[in-house]
């Protein structure tokens, strides 16, 4: 019977939760009803961000994620934004839960299986190519934001290594999702800090980034980070202290089980070595030892 090694097991993992052809088909299949509805308030138009448009999302998890650019001057509230935006949405589809979820109004379409989420933008300055809006921060008030720019940067960090970055920033999505209960964390954060550890490294051994991704996130407490591209402010990486905390601590006890885990198998002990990895990656299925 063939044998996985850790390093293997992980690039299986990695492998499995690519989106399929028929998730990235059905990302689109709202939109023109999202414009449409959002065609009754002065907007610049839909620009697309997050997992999806970076190449980070994660099978059957990621959300489609877009900034509508609004006219019309920025409220002082960003309750304000978020409320007359909920209520747009939600004249649009009536038999459709519409709700806000800072930054965003979210809209679950199809039982939720086709989940939307629309932040309401309004535009700041630009910088070079890039235009850098103000939008709800997840704490409430507001804070910048440049698309495109984060795109970039993903984009070219992710050129080398190969595949490093949208790698490694899909593997600690794969594990939020598989810890709905306590890693209440935002993606973009996640994916700005692997593609910040990922922009110094000359190869891309997923195991081994994953490992000290998580390390490194948990000593550091999750802190706040600075934009790597100097275009906008800091990011939180939760919207309450509460949750960061549990996160840290969730953070902490994994990334002490994939250190033994991978001790375990030096020593001989891979199975012993897989069943920790069950625990880091519990609301998933780990990759298994023999297949």
């Amino acid at each position: 019977m063939p044998e996985r090694t850790i390093a293997t097991a992980f690039e299986a993992l990695l492998s499995r939760n690519v989106p399929t052809d028929g998730e990235r088909s059905a990302a689109t299949q709202h939109r023109a009803s999202i414009e449409n509805s959002l065609s009754q308030l002065e907007n610049f138009g839909l620009r697309e961000t997050g997992s999806f448009r970076h190449g980070t999302a994660v099978r059957g998890r990621s959300d489609i994620d877009v900034l509508v650019s609004l006219g019309g001057g920025r409220p002082a509230s960003s309750d304000t934004a978020l409320e007359r935006l909920r209520s747009t949405l939600a004249r649009s589809f009536p038999l459709t839960p519409v709700r806000v979820s800072r930054p965003a109004v979210v809209v679950n379409f199809a039982s939720g299986d086709e989940r939307w989420e629309v932040i309401p933008g309004y535009y700041l300055r630009a910088r070079g190519d890039h235009a850098i809006y103000s939008i709800p921060a997840p704490g409430g008030g507001w804070m910048e934001t440049a698309p495109s720019a984060h795109l970039s940067y993903v984009t070219e960090v992710n050129r080398s290594p190969s595949g490093g970055a949208k790698g490694l920033a899909r593997l600690v999505k794969t594990w939020k999702y598989a810890n709905l209960n306590g890693a209440k964390v935002s993606s973009f954060y996640l994916e700005m800090r692997a593609t910040q550890r990922m922009a110094g490294e000359s190869s891309f051994i997923p195991y081994l980034d994953f490992a000290y991704l998580i390390r490194d996130l948990a000593r550091h407490g999750l802190a706040d980070m600075n934009d790597p591209t100097g275009l906008t402010g800091r990011f939180r990486a939760a919207s309450t202290e509460t949750y960061r905390s549990t996160a840290v601590t969730m953070l902490t006890a994994d990334a002490k089980r994939v250190e033994d885990a991978i001790e375990l198998e030096k020593t001989g002990r891979r199975s012993a070595a897989f069943t920790k990895l069950s625990y880091v990656f519990v609301g998933t299925t780990f990759p298994s030892q023999f297949y």
